[in-house]
């Protein structure tokens, strides 16, 4: 072991001697780092130490320990000399910052520590600790401190995730009582880390402790190898009970990741007594120094030799007296500490000190408008005082009255929120601080602020429902201009004047109206000028429509008359006639017509066509025996038939029709034209004499031309066909192929297909054939 040591003492000789404008590293005992270094011999009166014991990185081969004794180089660095507890080797720890502080590859076997993650549960599982531990007693004081700096290679601009952990952990030795952490953020119970003290610009905390980021110059001029730093902090602990014995434990470690190291420096002869200087002097307690008076601050210690008065880190020239009085003037704000000598022995005491300023008042006229158009408008004296007060704080307890006097004596009831304010009045503000300063009392003046001008309070306005649908889509932004000229002022719609008043649910300014008459309210409020609230009355109005005026049918080739009818205003027709009393236009052919119709201050344009009319069709004429049935659909009833277009009859029934082919002819009562259709009343024949007579030489079917399909058979006495005609004419001179056939009883067969129907339709009958 002692040639390890000494094999280090060189080693660290030697980077002293090459590195004297960085921080240099050397190896102590754990008794030396604790007794000589941090405690030094000029506390040991007021400090028994015993039981120091340091684990770390210390027993692999021929590579330092993870802790050491460190001085400053030539750079600047916040400590001068003192302890270095490190999550990698020591010697690493040495500017310029280029390179991560590693562990050199022994990371994972070098453990971490359990009080720490038992302590700070977020850095468990936690690796490559070193901890550095002794118990100790203080004589005469009730209280100790040290100062520290935080240095870490987790500390660079963009991290907000990632960090080490170390604690300072204090308790009663002896004890299973719990340890108390007392490395933490001033003024909080965050334990100090790179995140609860951050400076990347990702996620800032706590920036007024927070040292940089030691990357300047590509690292070069980093007295350290590490990223970033705290300022000097100053760990304590009060309440300590003189002749007990506490156990001390300053450990640091890495959290999972071994490769990025941290290390705590230890401020020599910085682990004294603490003197009490009583409570912290803060605004945000109550209990601050007011301005204009003063304060003095009492350091007697019994025994003492010397006292040295610091503020914010700074001695304070000739302030070497046990008694320091702090003047109540802004720039006495800060940290105040005493350095107390007992004759080998330290104590320091700290206090912080805050100046509670007078009350700035902005003395003047504060306009309230009177949003509801009440004539009252409630206070909200609480929202007012950060108004008034130029450097309000919750520090202050203002007050406001009516009368001077009450508001000077600070004894009579105050004026409460909500008061109302209904013409312009002088009010009176007395100030008063927590800390019982002095008040201050001024006047101010509450006025009723002037309404945003309005052209008009109330306008009425009628729209037209034009296409009598029983409601108007409306903008009701084309009525602002009605109401201002300016178009730059904020402008709301309400459904009620009510809630225009109360500024209570707004409406869009898109609206359909139903009813015929509907009133909505307009809030203005134009640059300064408190808010206004206007009337808008809609009327809807319906125009009538023509009751007359309908759609025509006409002959083709002919003209009508088009009639709205009377009692309209104005008529405006489609075809350019118009006038008040144009109410039927003449000579009007088939076509699209539109008329605009005035009443009632709206026009309604009704539309009429004139159509060419609808012809009748015969769809089917009907035949039974001697009687034929007319059908017919379409044109306008009631129908006339006829056979001969000559007489007419108004039954589509006909009896006693002549066999044959015939003709319907029928009219409809618009009489635009007569429609006629063919028709059939079978003639049977019975018999032929094919004797080139001229007389009933041929059975002659050719009148079922006007049907579909027509096929006729004929069959002799035994079945055999010897005719068969698909084809007009459908005759037959009593022969087969040219042959004439014998006399005797003949069958046929006729089949077709109906045109209007498509209904197939046969009939069978016989003939007698003649041959003379």
């Amino acid at each position: 072991m002692l040639k390890n040591l000494l094999t280090l003492l060189s080693v660290f000789l030697f980077i002293a001697g090459h590195s004297q404008k960085y921080i240099t590293v050397s190896s102590k005992t754990a008794d030396e780092l604790v007794k000589d270094v941090f405690i030094g011999s000029q506390n040991a009166s007021c400090i028994t130490v015993s039981n120091v014991t340091v684990k770390g990185w210390q027993d692999y081969g021929n590579n330092p320990f993870s802790y050491g004794y460190f001085e400053k180089g030539t750079l600047p660095f916040d400590i001068e000399k003192g302890i270095i507890l490190s999550t990698g080797g020591a010697y690493q720890a040495p500017g310029p910052n280029k390179n991560p502080v590693l562990s050199d590859g022994s990371g994972p076997s070098w453990i971490g520590d359990a009080d720490l993650e038992q302590t700070i549960p977020s850095v468990s599982p936690s690796i490559n600790a070193t901890s550095l531990e002794f118990d100790f007693v203080v004589n005469n004081t009730s209280g100790i401190s040290f100062q520290y700096l935080f240095l870490s290679e987790e500390s660079y601009e963009g991290n907000c995730n990632y960090s080490d952990a170390f604690a300072f952990l204090i308790k009663k030795s002896g004890t299973a009582d719990p340890y108390e952490n007392i490395a933490l953020v001033p003024n909080t119970l965050d334990p100090v880390d790179t995140k609860t003290i951050n400076g990347s610009s990702s996620c800032p905390r706590n920036l007024e402790y927070f040292g940089g980021f030691n990357s300047t110059n590509g690292g070069l001029d980093s007295p350290t190898n590490y990223n970033g730093q705290t300022k000097i902090l100053t760990a304590k602990k009060d309440g300590l009970i003189p002749g007990e014995m506490y156990h001390i434990k300053l450990v640091i470690a890495d959290h999972k990741n071994y490769q990025f190291d941290s290390a705590v420096f230890l401020k020599a002869g910085s682990f004294i007594g603490k003197k009490d200087l009583g409570p912290d002097l803060l605004i945000s307690t109550n209990n601050s120094i007011c301005e204009g008076e003063t304060k003095t601050i009492d350091a007697t210690t019994s025994g003492a030799t010397s006292y040295q008065w610091f503020k914010d880190g700074l001695s304070i020239p000739g302030q070497t007296n046990a008694l320091l009085q702090i003047p109540g003037l802004p720039s006495s704000n800060g940290n105040y500490e005493v350095e107390i000598e007992l004759g080998g022995c330290s104590l320091k005491g700290s206090i912080q000190v805050e100046i509670q300023g007078k009350a700035i008042i902005n003395y003047g006229t504060y306009p309230f408008c009177d949003d509801q158009l009440t004539g009252s408008i409630p206070i909200n004296f609480t929202n007012l005082s950060s108004e008034v007060i130029d450097n309000f704080s919750a520090a202050y307890v203002p007050k406001y009255y009516l009368d001077k006097d009450d508001a000077e004596n600070g004894t009579a009831t105050s004026l409460p929120d909500g008061w109302l304010l209904t013409e312009d009045t002088e009010i009176f503000i007395r100030v008063e601080s927590a800390a019982g300063c002095l008040p201050v009392v001024a006047k101010i003046t509450l006025i009723i602020g002037d309404r945003t001008s309005l052209l008009n309070s109330t306008i009425t306005r009628s729209v037209c429902d034009n296409e009598r649908s029983g409601s108007v889509l409306l903008n009701l932004d084309q009525y602002i201009d009605s109401f201002t000229p300016d178009h730059t002022a904020p402008v709301l719609f309400f459904a009620s004047v009510a809630d225009a008043e109360n500024n209570v649910n707004p409406i869009s300014s898109t609206q359909t109206i139903s009813a015929d008459s509907q009133t909505f309210g307009i809030r203005i409020k134009s640059g300064t000028a408190c808010p206004n609230v206007g009337e808008i009355i809609i009327l809807k109005n319906t125009p009538d429509h023509s009751t007359v005026l309908a759609d025509q049918p006409i002959c083709e080739n002919t003209t009508t008359t088009l009639d709205a009818g009377n009692g309209f205003d104005y008529y405006k027709w489609s075809t350019g006639e118009e006038g008040p009393s144009k109410s039927s236009i003449s000579n009007i052919e088939i076509g699209d017509y539109w008329v605009d119709l005035s009443s009632n201050g709206c026009v309604y344009r009704q539309n009429v066509k004139v159509t060419a009319a609808e012809l009748p069709q015969i769809t089917n004429v009907e035949v039974n025996g001697n009687t034929a049935t007319v059908f017919v659909t379409g044109g306008n009833q009631p129908y006339e038939y006829s056979l001969d277009n000559i007489i007419y009859q108004d039954s589509n029934v006909f009896s006693n029709v002549p066999r044959g082919l015939g003709s319907i002819y029928v009219r409809d009562a618009q009489n635009c034209k007569t429609i006629t259709k063919e028709f059939l009343v079978l003639n049977l024949i019975n018999v032929i004499t094919p004797n080139a007579d001229g007389k009933n030489d041929v059975l002659d079917y050719s009148d079922l031309s006007i049907k579909k399909d027509v096929k006729i058979e004929i069959f002799d006495r035994y079945g055999t066909s010897v005719f068969n005609a698909q084809n007009q004419p459908y005759l037959w001179d009593g022969k087969i192929n040219g042959r004439v056939l014998p006399t005797g009883t003949y069958w046929y067969i006729l089949n077709w297909i109906e045109p209007e129907t498509n209904l197939p339709a046969t009939f069978k009958g016989w003939i007698l054939l003649k041959n003379r």
